[in-house]
């Protein structure tokens, strides 16, 4: 769901940064300084969840949590899921920072909105039942959030029925999970603290039954298990010209290949326009129509996008040699004739020649194979999300909200 740049029309990217504003001045008014210990640690969550993916069959999705957070925090969610995007955008490059107010929208207006709609059915002596229902409401959150993407790329030129389709597919999974999960932490916050969630009603006289902390700990220990480095957000495209074709790779940032994706070629100078799809293993290669610059745009659905450029120079002394190669053959039939006897030698030095360098170019294309794996796996490798900036992401969180409360405390004593 993170829309990378370049994709959006400038009307929805104007649209979407002014809902997001709008969302934001609410939400920080309402944010007072005992709030932003909550909000820091909702935050965190929502951009560590980002991070990790939960195998689904072949294909794998990633929690979003924008209904947990619309159904705890409110209109407060918009300044969480804005700085964590921001964060994600500027450390990972998932999204961007101009569809950063896009994003947000997305993603916000469904959790807030049916956030604060199961907060009605929270005051219910049934924790049995205000669970399922923030659970049902919290799964609508995603597909909703899906929805709004689509409709973002729709409105940019993208075919809605197509994106449609392969985002409901692909979040039906993930909003039966979300939904299972913000239903057993609400069940939880009910029994424990349910002034969390402006429950008026105290159900902390009621304990957890022994079924019920057997089904938590089996689902936080599947999460533990499960979740791997996301590869849902960021692609990347690695491309070089061997000397007779441009060859390359599309991978998502875990290393995964961007499989039957569409690459679009444009030549920078020329203006020429090709296009070819990526193979099982995310591999593409074409033939470049001549000496040029050309612009390889990944298209890999979805809002995810990938630029690269590739310099073609194609050996002028080789053209030559063939073009005087050829002439050299024509004016050797005059050779016979009374003509020059000359061509005939220096026909035969220049196809020597060229014989020569076919052989050197053909050794060193098989040497170099090699060093251009190695160069790809070293991309691929620098692409992926590490640790340390998934630490760093986190500390940046802790210390925007520790001078938040700062400044709160400041202004109310």
């Amino acid at each position: 769901m993170h829309i990378a740049e370049g994709v959006l029309s400038v009307p929805v990217l104007v649209t979407g940064a002014a809902v997001t504003l709008a969302g934001l001045t609410v939400g920080i008014k309402r944010v007072g300084p005992e709030d932003i210990p909550k909000v820091a640690l909702l935050t965190a969550a929502f951009f560590v969840a980002s991070l990790v993916h939960i195998p689904i069959g072949p294909s794998n999705a990633h929690l979003v949590l924008n209904g947990l957070l619309g159904i705890i925090l409110g209109w407060e969610a918009f300044p969480a899921i804005f700085i964590a995007l921001l964060l994600q955008a500027v450390l990972f490059q998932f999204g961007g920072l101009t569809t950063l107010g896009v994003n947000t929208a997305n993603m916000a207006v469904p959790g807030v909105a049916l956030g604060i709609l199961a907060k009605r059915f929270m005051s219910l002596k049934r924790p049995a039942l205000s669970a399922t229902v923030a659970g049902v409401f919290s799964g609508l959150s995603v597909l909703g959030a899906g929805f709004l993407v689509a409709l973002s790329l729709w409105f940019s030129g993208d075919s809605f029925s197509v994106v449609s389709k392969i985002i409901f597919s692909a979040h039906l999974p993930i909003a039966f999970v979300e939904a299972l999960l913000t239903g057993m932490v609400v069940r939880f916050l009910l029994r424990v603290r349910p002034e969390i969630l402006g429950c008026s009603v105290n159900f902390a006289g009621h304990s957890l039954d022994g079924k019920t902390n057997l089904i938590c700990l089996v689902f936080i220990t599947l999460f533990l298990f499960l979740p791997a480095v996301s590869h849902a957000h960021r692609v990347n495209v690695f491309a070089w010209f061997n000397g007779e074709k441009v060859v390359g790779k599309a991978y998502y940032s875990n290393g995964r290949p961007a499989e039957h994706a569409k690459i679009e070629i444009i030549g920078t100078r020329t203006g020429s326009r090709l296009s070819c799809i990526t193979d099982e293993k995310g591999g593409f290669s074409f033939k470049p129509p001549g000496k040029d610059t050309y612009r390889l745009i990944l298209h890999a659905g979805q809002g995810h996008r990938a630029t690269t450029l590739v310099n073609v120079k194609i050996d002028e002394q080789t053209k030559n040699q063939d073009n005087s190669h050829n002439k050299g053959k024509g004016l050797s039939k005059l050779q016979g004739n009374g003509g020059f006897s000359s061509v005939e030698g220096v026909s035969k030095d220049t196809s020597s020649c060229k014989d020569i360098e076919k052989a050197v170019d053909k050794v060193l294309k098989v040497r170099l194979q090699p060093v251009y794996k190695a160069i790809e796996d070293m991309a691929i490798s620098q692409s992926r999300v590490k640790v340390k900036d998934v630490v760093s992401g986190l500390g940046y969180i802790i210390g925007i909200m520790g001078i938040w409360a700062y400044m709160s405390s400041r202004r109310k004593p």
